[in-house]
């Protein structure tokens, strides 16, 4: 990792460690781990934390550039990036254009590989003991259902029910903004993948409240973080599902640097 020298270390995951930056930032470093499995398998790709930062700021200058409000400020060396603090919302946001995945264990009415006209939206809870739970609020109700996200939604698979008074980081209008600000970076990010001919199948992402009390897309997005085909073509992918489904590790480093290299592409797309 690198010297932070005397900066307070503020927290650290499986894949990243936040720093103190400024008064009011923080620095954001990638680690060369590689995880699957809540954390139950875990493997060192040397090279991983540097690829993995240049494809976040990239994704995050694209952005930037489309008036998508994010928490970053700029990339401090290979595997560092400034961020904004902001109190992050315990919650993991995720778009849908084709139908894959977990969301058809939710959903197994559906076809594998449905195109959705409008992106799906979904919303998990950070809850690791309950390995974050799917998320679905009825408004006219004012409630948040939780369910257990790898099985189909039914009373069977609810954990609990708590009114939105019990998420005070989830108000009604939260909610709304969440919604949009996903469906608006998944659109984004679209494009600019299919500019060069790959499908984004689908993406997480994690949003965060500035002391302006503005939602911000925040933590990462790097090669984790999405499913992309490129030319549609699963069997040509190039995320972290090489890594799932087992393949060598240096397969798995071929892909983030192909992605390194293509989401550089994204600011010289018109």
């Amino acid at each position: 990792m690198a010297d932070m020298g005397e900066r307070l270390r503020i927290a650290e995951g499986k894949t990243k460690v936040i720093w103190e930056g400024n008064p009011d930032t923080v620095l954001i470093e990638s680690k060369d781990a590689i995880t699957a499995g809540d954390g139950a398998r875990k493997e060192t790709i040397l090279g991983k934390a540097a690829l993995a930062t240049t494809t976040t700021c990239n994704v995050f200058r694209l952005l930037d550039r489309e008036d998508v409000p994010s928490h970053f400020v700029r990339q401090i060396s290979p595997t560092v990036f400034e961020a904004h603090a902001v109190d992050m919302i315990p919650i993991e946001l995720v778009a849908r254009r084709v139908a894959y995945g977990s969301y058809l264990k939710r959903n197994p009415g559906t076809m594998s590989g449905r195109h959705f006209a409008t992106p799906e939206i979904e919303f998990f809870h950070k809850d690791d003991s309950n390995h974050d739970p799917l998320l679905l609020a009825d408004h006219s109700r004012k409630t948040i259902s939780r369910y257990a996200a790898s099985q189909p939604v039914s009373t069977n698979s609810l954990l609990d029910e708590l009114s939105f008074a019990d998420y005070p980081e989830l108000r009604v209008e939260v909610w709304d903004s969440l919604t949009e600000i996903t469906r608006r970076t998944f659109e984004v990010i679209e494009r600019g993948w299919a500019a060069q001919g790959v499908t984004l199948v689908d993406m997480k992402i994690e949003c965060g409240v500035a002391p302006n009390g503005h939602i911000e897309v925040a933590d990462v997005i790097d090669n984790d973080s999405w499913r992309i085909w490129p030319n549609g073509d699963p069997s040509q992918m190039k995320d972290k599902q090489l890594f799932r489904d087992g393949k060598p590790l240096g397969d798995v480093m071929d892909g983030y640097a192909w992605v390194a290299d293509a989401t550089g592409a994204f600011l010289a797309l018109d």
